[in-house]
């Protein structure tokens, strides 16, 4: 990435054409994958990246900043986790999210800086969007791996080049990672004829030469020999061993001879697929390519895929329409494009039994209620209404999972038994006790149910998972903020024995004795969140060291009655429990 050649072309483009330099933050927050905050508030919420940092170079849990939802390898242990439908063609630096950034003004890029202020390093890939028309809108301009950095501020200055698409990997992180500011540095066009000329692709030569090399395929060097030794294997066994392939090396092994191209369009290698880690290659001639090969196809995968292209919703109805009687997985994560056609197609799967769905802008009352046999749903960030929630859950009686959230969210997971209900971030449902009530009597089975930032529940809905006693993980975090919880608590842990995840952040009205009848009852408990609960003291998290045999997470954050130093105590008394304790600030004297 760094080859002195082409920065010196790129110093030269600028001299020549006597472009001005220009540094610019961030001016609009085009979309994301993950978020901490309602949409209603700016408490960690994406629009922080917009302007100039603010809290930089102090380092703590500033709500001023952006924050995503997820950190570490916790939340890879849920029950309602999206396991891969493709291991083969799996993200070797594991992109777990994204953000896309706007910036005012098209520059020829010089270089980037990402403000980051708490727990760094999660940053592993930065993409930039060309001007240019291009059959791939988006270039790679650098990658890494995520790493595992000091506590202090970081600014992270990959040098020459560019983004407004930042790929994320929080795996090794001990608890949020947090951003203030995103600077870009460039050369601006000082004239019109220039900014055409940016359009055309005419200037910017890295830019082009690194879209040349994406675009360039790596073919394997087979030196000929006078033996195919594959010719003496029988052809059962070459799919055996092509199974073990990604996508990109049986796109390769096509191009060595007749038999290999033969065996590498073999439907039996397509019955999964995974397009995910090659979201910047797909487009609709992708789905064309595959069309003829995915005849038996059980499981898709093209969460970010498509969002820049024209006619790519056409095409995928088309290619949904050809194998829709056999696909039993579909994911569709953050593809801005679905509409109620495209619902519709997804509907008449019958085979479905799981069906992501998160992050989807256009809800419009979709017929998911057609599909019965589903195990998993996935409506995080979506405007999904409680008459369309209720309408799936009477539907499949056998659900496993749902994921429902706040902003535009809900995820589901159905199945043999409804064994999981989540709830996060879906600002439409105003009736949630009324869904609550529907899942305890249609979904015998429920295993967890997370309604993260959902308001419209209270003390009676939490009363009435009492019921559901194969109830595993139960995601109540921000749900009863200003409301009195009384004896619901209690309830659920003297009916849910078998809790292994309970998240209980952000209710104000807990304390001592509410809390311990969950750590005296639910003694399969591995994970605890208490975050921001001010009036629970020392007493009951030392209880619940004491008597969880099988505790592995407790996040006190913000508990402000428990002192650091019990918690220092704590942690060398239990190594095996990772103590969560947020660093609110530390504040950098701006002139050091």
């Amino acid at each position: 990435m760094e080859n002195n050649e082409e920065i010196g072309k790129f110093a030269r483009i600028e001299t020549m054409l006597k472009m001005s330099h220009l540094e610019q933050y961030v001016s609009r927050v085009v979309n994301c994958t993950s978020r901490y905050n309602n949409s209603n508030s700016y408490s960690y919420a994406p629009i922080n990246l917009v302007g100039k940092y603010v809290k930089y170079p102090s380092y703590g849990d500033f709500p001023e900043a952006y924050f995503l939802r997820s950190y570490g390898k916790w939340w890879k242990k849920s029950e309602a986790y999206q396991s891969e439908y493709r291991p083969q063609d799996l993200d070797r630096l594991g992109a777990e999210d994204y953000v896309t950034l706007e910036f005012e003004s098209a520059v020829v890029p010089r270089d980037i800086c990402i403000y980051e202020i708490y727990n760094p390093g999660a940053v592993i890939r930065i993409w930039c969007k060309v001007l240019c028309p291009s059959k791939r809108p988006w270039v790679l301009l650098w990658e890494g791996a995520p790493q595992e950095c000091p506590h202090k501020t970081r600014k992270f200055h990959p040098k020459n080049q560019l983004t407004i698409r930042l790929e994320v990997n929080q795996s090794l992180l001990e608890y949020h990672w947090s951003v203030d500011a995103v600077l870009l540095g460039g050369c601006q066009p000082s004239t019109d004829l220039q900014y055409n000329m940016m359009l055309k692709g005419l200037v910017g030569g890295c830019c082009n030469e690194l879209q040349k090399r994406l675009q360039t395929s790596d073919v394997c060097d087979i030196k000929s020999c006078n033996e195919d030794y594959f010719l003496n294997l029988p052809y059962e066994v070459i799919l055996h061993i092509f199974q073990y392939l990604d996508l990109k090396s049986l796109s390769r092994c096509a191009q060595v001879n007749k038999r290999w191209n033969q065996a590498a369009a073999d439907p039996v290698l397509y019955q999964d697929l995974s397009l995910k880690t090659y979201w910047y290659l797909v487009d609709c001639t992708t789905l064309q390519h595959f069309m003829s090969k995915c005849k038996t196809l059980k499981k898709l995968d093209l969460s970010w895929c498509g969002n820049d292209l024209d006619g790519f919703s056409e095409q995928l109805k088309l290619f949904l329409r050809k194998g829709c009687s056999t696909l039993t997985h579909l994911s569709l994560g953050n593809c801005e494009y679905i509409d109620i056609e495209l619902m519709v197609e997804i509907s008449l799967c019958k085979e479905l039994v799981d069906l992501r769905l998160k992050n989807i802008n256009q809800w419009l009352q979709p017929p998911l209620d057609r599909l019965t046999k589903l195990v998993s749903l996935d409506v995080t960030s979506t405007d999904i209404q409680d008459s369309d929630l209720i309408k799936i859950l009477k539907a499949n009686s056998n659900l496993k999972h749902i994921v429902i959230g706040v902003y535009a969210s809900l995820s589901v997971v159905w199945g043999e038994l409804l064994q999981v209900l989540v709830t996060d971030l879906c600002e439409n449902l105003f009736f949630l006790d009324q869904v609550v009530e529907t899942a305890v009597t249609y979904n015998k089975s429920l295993v967890s149910w997370s309604s993260w930032k959902t308001l419209s529940l209270t003390a009676d809905g939490v009363r009435m998972f009492r019921e559901c006693t194969n109830l595993k993980e139960l995601d109540l975090g921000w749900c009863l903020i200003n409301k009195d919880p009384g004896d619901c608590l209690e309830q659920v842990a003297g009916g849910c024995k078998q809790l292994k995840r309970l998240i209980l952040s952000g209710w104000r009205g807990l304390n001592d004795n509410l809390v311990m009848p969950a750590v005296l009852s639910c003694k399969e408990l591995s994970q605890l969140d208490l975050l921001g609960i001010k009036n629970i003291s020392a007493d009951v998290c030392e209880k619940a060291l004491l008597l969880l045999p099988k505790l592995r997470l407790l996040d006190i954050s913000f508990c402000n009655s428990i002192p650091q130093e019990e918690v220092e105590i704590w942690r060398q008394q239990y190594p095996h429990i990772t103590i969560q304790r947020s660093c609110q600030y530390v504040v950098t004297d701006y002139l050091n």
